[in-house]
């Protein structure tokens, strides 16, 4: 052995350092499930406690009742563990099985999910502020590979991160196998074996006892570490990708509500597709609330519909998520949610004066100048009938409109219009606006267009009067 080599807790340091997993007093669950990377694990960090400035250290073991003795045997060894450390200890079980059957899942889904709702239930409850997990370089790589062959887009490449906005942190990913196996010997440290890890049924199993010896043996032993690398330099480029594209969703992103959002189509049309797969990902992922389950084959049809501008068309994208473009927006929706359902409305032609119903709007149109008007408490104005060119008509806004407000010497994008009144995003979309051949008339209930004033000069005037659910702010 290199006296001046590093020992495994000093590269452990190195690394948690290096990706700020671990801030200091912060409390730390350490998922241990007796096997040999948690039991790693926990010698790290119990070892590393006082150089971290680590808080509160507490054990968290959950029992998937998958093995019967066996996992009675690996709850009462972590027990022990943690019991020897002198640490406080907290565990779980669930019905896996019968949770996967009800669910219709796989077995090994179904345990993540209970596993998952354990650790952060208890952080929850501790006041955790880290869950650290055992995973090393080598899940790494295999779980790159099962995301390749599952069909993955670039960004799946990445894997797992050292770290999650959830407080999840792995400490062990830059560590091979190997290193694990010679660290425990080193300082003696028992663990178990789980006896399903040999069972080759399992694709995660199957990569590991079958795939990744002959890869080993073919390429070079380190592979695993070779396609770490690549993980990393994917999570790398994600990173800058994801700035990218926040950095545009503010303009493409029309309205968004809990369950939906609207993107600017021609907008959309306009992508580099690298940068439209993204765009369109973080769009799903915003209104399903995660990503899960969603491959580049879910991803295709949309992008078919955005890249061929299909007018029209719904789609099933995952689960219960569907899209469909309405009026120049792309609404990406879960089929439960209240998109509003405006988008949903053809235009309707105004071809003479007369009473109207849009959505849950009505307007009344009367020509001449009447010299008396019932207040019905909606909005009221008087435009110069010969300025509009006919027939007018009916609709919601679409990208890129604009107008010329009242007093205003220049037409303004109907967007900025919207924000200096601050009508709330997620009811832009719901004012109704009456407009003729050439240009928006009257953004109803707010303002109406300068080219379309009654002056001196004005003859004809049409009076237009519409009653309906106005937006909170902006009326003027």
């Amino acid at each position: 052995m290199n006296p001046t080599a590093k020992s495994f807790p000093e590269l452990a340091l190195e690394y948690i350092r290096k990706q700020s997993l671990i801030e200091k007093g912060d409390h730390v669950l350490a998922a241990v499930s007796g096997g040999p990377d948690s039991v790693a694990l926990l010698g790290v960090l119990t070892g590393l406690k006082y150089a971290l400035a680590i808080g509160r250290l507490t054990i968290i073991h959950f029992d998937h009742r998958l093995r019967g003795k066996e996992s009675d045997e690996d709850r009462e060894f972590v027990r022990d563990l943690a019991r020897f450390a002198g640490l406080p200890f907290h565990c779980a079980q669930a019905d896996v099985s019968g949770y996967a059957r009800s669910r219709k899942i796989s077995l090994e889904m179904a345990a993540r999910e209970c596993r998952r709702s354990f650790f952060f239930r208890t952080a929850s409850e501790l006041k955790a502020e880290k869950i650290a997990l055992g995973h090393t370089a080598d899940d790494q790589a295999e779980e790159v590979l099962l995301r390749i062959f599952r069909g993955t887009g670039p960004a799946g490449i990445q894997a797992m991160s050292p770290s999650t906005r959830d407080g999840i942190i792995r400490p062990l990913l830059f560590a091979t196998r190997s290193q694990i196996v010679e660290y425990l010997r080193q300082s003696g440290r028992e663990f178990r074996t789980d006896s399903t890890n040999l069972d080759p049924s399992c694709q995660r199993n199957f990569l590991r006892l079958k795939v990744f010896p002959l890869l080993r043996e073919a390429f070079t032993p380190q592979i695993s570490r070779t396609i770490t690398r690549c993980a990393d330099l994917a999570r790398e480029e994600e990173s800058w990708w994801e700035t990218r594209v926040r950095s545009l969703w503010e303009n493409l992103c029309l309205e968004r509500d809990i369950g939906w959002c609207a993107l600017d189509f021609e907008h959309l049309r306009g992508l580099h597709p690298a940068l439209l797969r993204r765009v369109l990902r973080f769009g799903i992922g915003t209104v399903r609330g995660n990503l899960s389950g969603m491959g580049l084959v879910h991803l295709e049809p949309l992008l078919e519909l955005v890249s061929a501008g299909k007018r029209g068309k719904k789609i099933d994208i995952v689960g219960d998520v569907e899209a469909v473009e309405r009026g120049g927006r792309l609404v990406i929706r879960q089929k439960s949610s209240s998109a509003p359902q405006e988008w949903f409305e053809e235009k309707l032609l105004l071809e003479a004066p007369g009473s109207y119903d849009f959505g849950l709007f009505r307007f009344e149109l009367l020509a001449g100048e009447p010299f008396f008007i019932p207040d019905s408490g909606g909005e009221c104005i008087r435009m110069d009938r010969e300025k509009l060119r006919w027939p007018l008509q009916l609709r919601f806004r679409k990208p890129g409109d604009r107008f010329q407000p009242l007093g205003m010497s220049g037409t303004k994008k109907l967007q900025d219009f919207f924000t200096d009144c601050r009508v709330p995003r997620e009811e832009r979309g719901r004012v109704p606006l009456l407009c003729d051949n050439e240009k928006i008339c009257w953004v109803a209930g707010m303002r109406m267009d300068d080219r379309v004033k009654v002056d001196s000069q004005t003859q004809q005037i049409l009076t237009v009067r519409v009653s309906g659910p106005f937006p909170k702010a902006g009326r003027k």
